[in-house]
């Protein structure tokens, strides 16, 4: 597990993280959602040991922030790239006791042969050599900052697939991206990072669970009664226009013909992580 107490962070007058609190369970993934300059990158700067919070602490397990139990992947890694991908997990394992078998298995990992050369290889490529890097001390937490930006569909699809993998074996995960609908696929939790904080955390499954529940109808005129139903949820839109939300459709068919107003249209109303954001960020 991971926990973040009360980070805090100023560059100069600029503060850019204030009271940042949260925590990850292990076999978790944890969504960092924030605007450009939220304080995403600088929030995994500290964790990863490369620069130091002015405030607060952090812990993983029961331990004080030991810096071999993270492993963290930049927004842009780089790479010693005259080398072929087995040559470089085997530059990184050069001062361990891991054997060639353990630089098989986080190729293996990640799908890429050893082979390769890096100086030719694609962006999605390096972001998986990126991923078997972080891995090299088999870390508990894995820090992903961006990595899925500017690769194509399916490129996103395999990582977000080795991202599930990493899951099921136990990893914990911090992710940030800019692309909410993987998040919406891969993360067990998300908090909105806004003003230096974390301002809001939703449990991916409670937002799922609840879209097929909600529905915004639209009456030729206004509803003349509202009939009361224990099961079902009203508010009043305006310009005849309505949300239902009831986890009993059948029920809700039912009501919905017994008004004598004719429904002029009908729509899941799903909320989404992007209708989240621009709720807590904008």
């Amino acid at each position: 597990m991971l926990c973040i107490n009360g980070i805090a962070k100023s560059f100069g007058d600029h503060c850019v993280l204030k009271d940042v609190s949260f925590s990850v369970g292990r076999g978790e993934v944890y969504g960092l959602i924030g605007k450009n300059g939220a304080g995403k990158t600088t929030l995994m700067n500290i964790i990863s040991g490369l620069s130091a919070a002015d405030a607060g602490s952090f812990f993983v397990g029961e331990e004080d922030h030991p810096l071999k139990r993270v492993g963290y992947l930049p927004d842009i890694p780089s790479f010693f790239d005259y080398l072929s991908t087995k040559e470089y997990i085997d530059f990184l394992l050069m001062n361990t006791r891991k054997t060639n078998t353990k630089r098989d298995q986080l190729l293996t990992l990640v799908g890429l042969k050893g082979n390769e050369r890096i100086r030719i290889m694609s962006r999605g490529m390096k972001q998986r050599l990126g991923i078997a890097a972080a891995l090299v001390t088999n870390p508990d937490i894995l820090l992903l900052d961006e990595p899925t930006s500017a690769l194509d569909p399916m490129g996103r699809h395999e990582l977000m697939e080795i991202m599930k993998q990493l899951r099921e074996d136990g990893k914990t995960i911090i992710l940030s991206t800019h692309i909410l609908a993987d998040m919406e696929r891969v993360c067990d939790k998300v908090g909105f990072l806004h003003n230096g904080s974390i301002q809001r955390e939703v449990r991916i499954n409670d937002l799922l669970s609840g879209r097929d529940d909600t529905w915004e109808i639209t009456f030729d005129c206004e509803l003349s009664d509202v009939p009361q139903d224990s099961a079902i949820v009203i508010s009043e839109v305006g310009q005849a226009k309505y949300t239902f939300q009831s986890n009993d459709q059948k029920r809700l068919l039912y009501y919905l013909s017994q008004l004598p107003e004719a429904i002029v249209s009908i729509k899941n109303k799903a909320t989404t992580l992007d209708d989240l954001f621009e709720e807590v960020c904008q």
